[in-house]
């Protein structure tokens, strides 16, 4: 049995909070300008067998640079902090973490918030009176490359949804909007087909149809793509 070597959490010079380990688990980094939640998600998540929170972060700065020295597997991001809108942080945390998955956890329903999370490349979206369970989930789900979105994201994202940039929407049938909504919500390949009655090598393929059609390559850029659409 392989064995984990685990130091004490430390504070760094420039604020970061970290620790060290060696067995392969999903690497989680939170980033809160509020202390009381940051040490409420990590009490809660390090219950997880399958969760390891590797670092804490206070501000858009400090989070770029947890990003660059740590690499974790999934941030948790507040959209509001004091020096960097999240949007922004989220797309700065990507250029130097490019395996890093972003979702953002925040109070904040403002639409344009929103879009613009999904743009910089952020792969979920949760309002923070969601139950613990579904972080949890949205953790494993974003970890395993699916993108989820809170039932409360979607209304608001629909009122004002427009196909700005132009790509192609048509051609998309009844089941290829129901795929990408089961996408949306975190669903594996294999789950949405059972829910669809089709296998999940075809799930697959129809996948990369619709990412043809709207000229993407990922999930999440997929269900960005839909909720701009209005298809959704």
């Amino acid at each position: 049995m392989a064995r984990r070597i685990e130091r004490p959490v430390y504070p760094t010079g420039n604020g970061i909070r970290h620790k060290l380990h060696t067995t392969e688990r999903i690497n989680v980094a939170i980033v809160d300008d509020h202390e009381i939640v940051r040490h409420g998600l990590r009490q809660a998540l390090e219950r997880e067998s399958d969760i390891m929170i590797i670092g804490e972060a206070r501000t858009g700065a400090e989070a770029v640079v947890l990003a660059e020295t740590l690499r974790p597997h999934v941030m948790l991001l507040d959209v509001k902090l004091e020096d960097v809108e999240g949007p922004e942080v989220c797309r700065r945390v990507l250029a130097a973490s490019p395996g890093t998955s972003v979702v953002m956890l925040t109070s904040y329903l403002q639409d344009s918030i929103i879009l613009k999370s999904l743009n910089a490349g952020a792969k979920g979206y949760l309002i923070k009176d969601v139950e613990l369970s579904e972080v949890k989930r949205t953790i494993r789900a974003v970890f395993r490359g699916h993108s989820v979105l809170d039932p409360k994201v979607a209304p608001r994202v629909i009122a004002n949804a427009t196909n700005a940039n132009g790509r192609a929407t048509t051609g998309l049938s009844e089941r290829d909007i129901a795929i990408i909504k089961y996408v949306a919500g975190g669903l594996t390949n294999k789950e949405i087909g059972s829910l669809v009655h089709l296998s999940s090598h075809t799930i697959k393929d129809r996948l990369e149809k619709i990412a043809a059609a709207f000229d993407v390559r990922s999930r999440a850029e997929i269900v960005a793509e839909a909720f701009r659409a209005g298809l959704l």
